[in-house]
């Protein structure tokens, strides 16, 4: 019976001990718990408040953007998103269904992007009305700016050969003798073929005359030029492709212009060019042994009235630009502060093979 209870006794102990160890055990398990409780709430804050500081962004988003998902509906999407998307369907326009490029609607040019995920796509909205507003403007006050500087231009340019006809007016006006009578008539002639001059070439700034265009080959057309300006065979040369076929009057304009400007910087200058077709495109390369041109005056050459020749219009080589755009052409300096000036033209040629041929 002893025996019993001392067993009895032995166990109870166990018992006690065992309970006293798991709650031990529970009360640092309860103590880690509240441990990572106090974590889960820092971390959760931590994570709230950069959902929020990540919703404030998105939301603040000048482009709006939208999350549209595998099956078509519609995901999370910021203000911008929401208020572009708004407008555009109160006339009928879905933004959310048009591809990348921009749409025109009301008074709203929006330009929608479209990027895919890995369960949809996201679409991004920007609005660019306010911009093509501004663009508008920036270009309207570009070409008041141009008109104002063209119209200054004029007037410059005018007011010199005119002063001098209105001088030279007055003289003949008080004058009795016969041979200044045409001394004077012939300085007014000289001041009025320079407005003349002036005014033709800036006739050509307009649109050219809606005519058959006449093709022939580069040859002729350079023969014909350099005879006008006085310049004997002797001192040019072509090489290349000299049966190259152009326009021959919008080619032989721009090849006045610089065999002239050539033989006005240098007048025993000699003129060497090369012409080469590649792709149905012309290249001539224009090279005179003259002063050339300075890397100051090179910066704005082919803008209207810029010139260093005393008596210049500066309206030579932007005429030149003028009638190379249209031919679908340019002109380039190819060497600013060098001397012997050497220019690039770039213009397409005729495809028909005959001497001289009218082109449509």
């Amino acid at each position: 019976m002893i025996e019993e209870h001392e067993i009895l006794k032995d166990g109870f102990a166990r018992f006690v001990q065992a309970a006293q160890e798991l709650e031990a055990s529970y009360a640092a398990l309860k103590q880690r718990a509240e441990a990572v409780d106090i974590e889960l709430q820092q971390t959760n804050r931590a994570l709230e408040q950069s959902l929020a500081e990540r919703e404030a962004m998105f939301s603040a988003l000048p482009i709006g953007v939208v999350a549209l998902r595998a099956d078509g509906s519609t995901g999370t999407s910021n203000v911008e998103a929401d208020r572009l998307v708004r407008a555009a369907l109160e006339v009928g326009e879905d933004l959310l269904r048009r591809d990348d490029g921009s749409v025109v609607f009301g008074d709203y040019v929006v330009r929608v992007r479209r990027v895919a995920l890995p369960a949809g796509e996201l679409v991004m909205l920007e609005d660019r009305s306010r911009l093509e507003e501004l663009e508008r403007e920036v270009r309207k006050l570009d070409r008041m700016a141009g008109l104002s500087e063209l119209a200054l231009g004029v007037a410059h340019e005018i007011k010199n050969p005119l002063n001098g006809v209105m001088g030279f007016a007055n003289l003949l006006e008080r004058s009795d003798d016969k041979t200044s009578m045409r001394r004077y008539a012939g300085k007014i002639s000289e001041g009025v073929r320079a407005i003349d001059d002036i005014v033709k070439a800036l006739l050509g700034f307009a649109r050219p005359k809606n005519k058959p265009i006449v093709c022939e080959p580069i040859e002729v057309v350079v023969e014909r030029v350099t005879a006008a300006c006085s310049l004997p065979r002797s001192r040019w040369r072509l090489r290349g492709d000299s049966d190259a076929r152009v326009d021959a009057e919008g080619l032989g304009r721009v090849l006045s212009n610089l065999v002239r400007n050539a033989v006005e910087a240098a007048p025993s200058t000699t003129i060497r060019m090369v012409a080469k077709v590649a792709h149905g495109e012309l290249e001539l390369l224009f090279e005179d042994d003259g002063p050339g041109v300075s890397r100051e005056v090179a910066q704005t050459v082919f803008e209207p009235f810029v010139s260093t020749k005393q008596r210049g219009t500066g309206l030579g080589l932007a005429l030149s630009t003028r009638v190379l755009s249209f031919l679908g052409g340019r002109l380039e300096l190819l060497n600013p502060g060098e001397p012997g000036a050497r220019f690039r033209i770039r213009v397409p040629v005729a495809t028909t093979q005959a001497p001289t041929e009218v082109c449509a």
